[in-house]
């Protein structure tokens, strides 16, 4: 008997499946760090509430009193996360909101305020701790980005009176008071036009910040009076392509550019998604819906996650996820059944508070769940209703696919004897799976790289821990199917012996 030990590798679909060192399929799984996948847990309700129509943007913070608030918008209005119900709340400024149907709402937390600005209105500002409504933060300027850098907040891609639009513009606050945009040499409110790089796409904020232009990425750094900002080109002719594509963490800018995936740390630009996913997400994405996308962080595993509508969606609805693990570069992809993604902050809750359930049956979430514990971070969702789920259900089934390899040349490298042949008969096939659950394989196999692939039935895995298989070919290629308790799948054993003769 020959055995064949076979990882499943990183998740590599733009690779020819034939002699593909990782995986042509990496399906509702979670790349680990190292060579082996966990499970992609199911969503499950966190809060059962609604919205006048599908979330557009989200932030999660901690008051100046310590508390969690959770804040969204929807298309013409601004809501809070109510504590005791968890249902949003309209918090909208009188008169409500007229976005545009081109435009979308963006927030960021500057001196314990919320901040929000979807272009079409004045920006927005809300005390966190002691607001009711949100109010006009100013009327001088409007803009489509907004960021914290430092102690000013940034505005980017603006409109204002005098110069009417001027996407390449960012335009910042007096430093140390958000509410004050009159230009001034002693409280250093101005702005700057960056020539060359196109529309502003992202403002991205911290200690030094950071703007994603259509065809450029610009530093900034504060440098005081009187020029207040250093503004240095480090990337010219590369830029973002899809503003909702941004994320930050640990350090590190994550965005898609017109060629791909990228990943910034330290000025320098890295290409994450080349020769991995990069044709893959252009070829089973839909552009018209690049709009709708949306990206999270799920800190605790070290992923990036972005929700995009596939080549397949209905309605423009965002229904798949690209999955990027930023410690092992390694990615895959899940079903999702929310359409917006976004990190949240769990509210408290006590028991009491949980009557209004009825009974613990009806519970959205169950009671060891981190999402009940107040400031607990978790990754959130919400459905185009403004329902909010949590990412804590029991996993989704996954698959998982290898390359397409000529067996009787594996078999030819570890057999301590001659092979001459050509084929091989693949007899069964063992999962290295960890934790309970079903396990099952599939086996394909064709003579010709020309031939259509075609997976025989899938078998269940046995008592002994062998799913049996008959499949008599030249190039071999097999799919694993999980679901229930499991833990971990690291690879596959095969046994195989060669059949044809050259």
């Amino acid at each position: 008997m020959t055995t064949l030990s076979l990882p499943l590798n990183e998740w590599l679909p733009d690779q020819p499946a034939l002699n593909n060192p990782g995986l042509t399929r990496a399906h509702n799984v979670i790349p680990g760090a190292g060579k082996f996948y966990r499970p992609f847990p199911g969503a499950e309700p966190y809060a059962d509430t609604s919205l006048p129509s599908r979330p557009y943007a989200a932030i999660s913070l901690l008051n100046n009193n310590g508390n969690a608030r959770v804040f969204c918008a929807s298309k013409l209005g601004l809501w809070a996360q109510q504590p005791d119900t968890r249902a949003w709340g309209d918090i909208s400024r009188p008169g409500g909101y007229t976005t545009s149907d081109l435009e979308g709402w963006r927030f960021t937390e500057a001196y314990g305020l919320a901040i929000a600005t979807n272009y079409s209105d004045n920006p927005q500002y809300i005390d966190t701790a002691r607001g009711t409504k949100f109010g006009n933060l100013t009327s001088l300027v409007k803009g489509r980005y907004v960021a914290t850098l430092r102690d000013f907040v940034l505005l980017g891609n603006t409109f204002d009176s005098f110069d009417g639009a001027v996407p390449y513009r960012v335009r910042w606050s007096a430093i140390g008071n958000p509410t004050d945009w009159n230009f001034s040499a002693t409280t250093q409110s101005d702005f700057q036009d960056i020539l060359g790089g196109g529309a502003v796409q992202a403002v991205i904020g911290g200690e030094e910040g950071t703007i994603l232009l259509k065809t450029q990425i610009v530093k900034i750094v504060y440098v005081g009076s009187p020029a207040i900002f250093e503004f240095r080109t480090i990337y010219q002719n590369k830029g973002c392509a899809i503003p909702q594509s941004v994320i930050t963490a640990d350090g590190k800018i994550f965005f898609y550019a017109e060629d791909g995936f990228y990943q910034l740390e330290n000025d320098r630009l890295t290409a994450i998604g080349k020769g991995k996913v990069d044709h893959w997400f252009a070829t089973n994405s839909n552009q018209a819906a690049y709009n709708r996308m949306s990206v999270s962080i799920d800190p605790l595993n070290k992923l990036v996650i972005w929700l995009f509508a596939s080549a397949d969606a209905t309605n423009l609805t965002p229904d798949t996820l690209l999955i990027y693990n930023y410690d092992t570069g390694a990615w895959s992809t899940a079903s999702s059944p929310t359409t917006f993604l976004f990190n949240s902050l769990s509210l408290p809750i006590t028991l009491a508070a949980l009557d209004r359930h009825g009974s613990l049956s009806d519970v959205p979430a169950s009671l060891d769940s981190p999402v009940w514990t107040g400031g607990r971070a978790f990754l959130a969702g919400m459905n185009d209703q403004g329902r909010v789920f949590s990412f804590s259900a029991a996993s989704l089934p996954a698959v998982l696919e290898t390359g397409e390899y000529q067996t009787a040349q594996q078999i030819a490298a570890v057999s301590p004897d001659p092979v001459t042949a050509d084929r091989a008969l693949v007899r069964s096939v063992s999962p290295k799976v960890h934790g309970p659950g079903d396990v099952s394989v599939a086996v394909a196999g064709r003579v010709t790289p020309q031939a259509m692939t075609m997976f025989a039935p899938t078998v269940p895995m046995n008592a002994n821990g062998w799913c049996p298989q008959r499949n008599d070919s030249r190039y071999h290629r097999y799919r694993v199917s999980l679901s229930g308790g499991w833990a971990q799948v690291m690879g596959v054993e095969i046994d195989a012996v060669p059949t044809g003769r050259r």
